[in-house]
């Protein structure tokens, strides 16, 4: 799993050949923009009929590669962030089913378990984590030990009270191979409501934030959970913050002539929706479509920051999302705007709509230019794919369910023999199957549901269960053999 040379053969051989010419100085620096329930019909260069404007990712796509079978391994938040820093699906941890409902719990990251971030910092990378974090964190407690907030979502009530925020906060991303970080704790959405800056609280969390209440009024406050927050917190000002400190890393990383590695998880468009002021309006999709915009712009601003410092052409840029889109805005209404495109259902669900995702790659010289790759693959995937950009190996048990896709990065189309069948969770904790054209979906019983070729059947319109009962039971034992893999 974790060398290309074990999965790809020949055609690895003359494929990463170059990779092998990558000096310190020449190894390319790696940008992943995850945006936060982004569907597959949200950017123009995915859906011509979408009514938002993205001209900076449909510039992604003219100037590299859209991927068009690329997956989230899970339906939902936490499970898809944890998956892509680690190598491995959430549920081999505690968490089997939706996600963390506020940052006072347990990190789910080990702090042995390997990740994206010291895979390329042994490599000579500077890293950095810009924005949502959400896979938990140890908050000092009064009188020691560390905060463990609400287990459920509980529609937003039972905030936490009692924390000292004077002290470090642990396992965060310094902790798993992040040099330096700027994080908010959660979704933008969840408790608390402020920003950390490596392991230390900014400012003075001392406001009461009330469940389903906006940071400014007339704006949208759907499904906040009540909890602290920094006096002069503004939902809106967000993404420029984040996308500001993104640039700032980027500038003093190509000062020291370091590679970095900046994962930048923006806060949009996930609800709340508030829009900054230059972002409303932009959209025919309501505050949920401008925050699309919004996310588009900071890729804009990320790509302009690169051709600014001269550093373009030695960069590596993945723009994705880690689950499907909601179907509605705040407003409760969709504007005619189908933000997963024509795929049959949306976030949470194991239909195509809760997992496939917009995938684009930028590397100039590497990559191939305004080209269509059809090729699977999972974010899970990202791990052993940037452990060969930076010609490491991956320890043993490290990423067990990463497999590197540097080809397809280079414009190769990689068959089901170089990416095994691949298993997908929904928010509810059910399982599907995927291994080339074939998608078998397991019910809450843990039993074959609906089975569709997606290469004829793209929507996901007839299960073919009770005729393909060989293809059943070979999914079914690839399942079987994945969950019960121990790493």
């Amino acid at each position: 799993m974790k060398s290309s040379s074990n999965l790809f053969c020949g055609l690895v051989l003359s494929v990463l050949a170059p990779q092998a010419a990558f000096g310190a100085e020449t190894r390319p620096n790696i940008i992943v923009m995850l945006a936060d329930d982004m569907g597959y019909g949200d950017p123009h260069c995915y859906n011509p009929a979408s009514k938002i404007p993205t001209p900076n990712m449909d510039r992604l796509a003219a100037e590299g590669q859209r991927f068009t079978d690329a997956h989230t391994p899970a339906a939902v938040c936490t499970p898809t962030r944890y998956g892509f820093l680690t190598g491995r699906y959430s549920w081999r941890t505690r968490l089997q089913n939706m996600v963390l409902w506020s940052e006072y719990e347990e990190p789910l990251i080990e702090p042995t378990r390997e990740t994206v971030a010291r895979v390329l910092q042994r490599s000579g990378y500077r890293t950095a984590a810009v924005g949502k974090w959400h896979l938990g964190l140890n908050f000092a407690k009064p009188g020691g030990g560390f905060v463990r907030g609400k287990s459920g979502h509980m529609n937003g009530a039972g905030g936490t009270r009692e924390v000292d925020f004077t002290q470090p906060v642990q396992g965060g991303p310094l902790a798993l191979g992040f040099d330096t970080s700027f994080i908010l704790p959660g979704g933008i959405n969840l408790e608390p409501h402020f920003w950390l800056q490596d392991d230390r609280v900014v400012g003075k969390p001392n406001v009461w934030r009330a469940q389903a209440a906006p940071t400014r009024a007339g704006t949208s406050g759907l499904e906040v959970h009540e909890g602290w927050m920094t006096e002069g917190w503004s939902d809106e000002a967000v993404g420029p913050t984040l996308t500001a400190q993104a640039e700032a890393f980027m500038t003093a990383s190509a000062a020291m002539k370091k590679p970095f590695f900046l994962y930048f998880a923006s806060q949009a468009p996930h609800r709340n929706c508030t829009p900054p002021e230059f972002a409303r309006g932009k959209s025919q999709a309501g505050v949920r479509g401008d925050m699309v915009y919004e996310f588009d712009w900071s890729v804009g601003r990320v790509l302009a920051k690169l051709d600014e410092l001269g550093i373009a052409k030695n960069t590596l840029v993945i723009v994705t999302s880690d689950n499907g889109a909601v179907p509605k805005s705040d407003e409760g209404d969709d504007f005619g705007h189908k933000s997963n495109g024509d795929l049959r259902g949306s976030k949470g669900g194991l239909f195509e709509g809760g997992h496939r995702v917009p995938f684009l790659v930028r590397w100039p010289g590497q990559a191939p230019a305004g080209k269509t790759n059809a090729s699977l693959l999972v974010l899970t995937d990202l791990m052993a794919t940037f452990a060969d950009v930076a010609g490491q190996k991956l320890p043993p048990r490290a990423g067990p369910d990463s497999f590197s896709v540097l080809p397809a990065l280079r414009g190769a189309a990689l068959d089901s023999s170089a990416r095994p069948t691949i298993a997908l969770h929904s928010g509810a904790g059910q399982f599907a199957a995927r291994r080339g054209p074939w998608k078998l979906i397991f019910d809450a019983k843990e039993k074959p549901a609906q089975l569709f070729n997606l290469d004829r059947d793209p929507h996901e319109a007839t299960n073919v269960l009770a005729t393909e009962a060989q293809r059943v039971g070979e999914l079914q034992a690839e399942l079987a053999r994945i969950r019960a893999a121990k790493s």
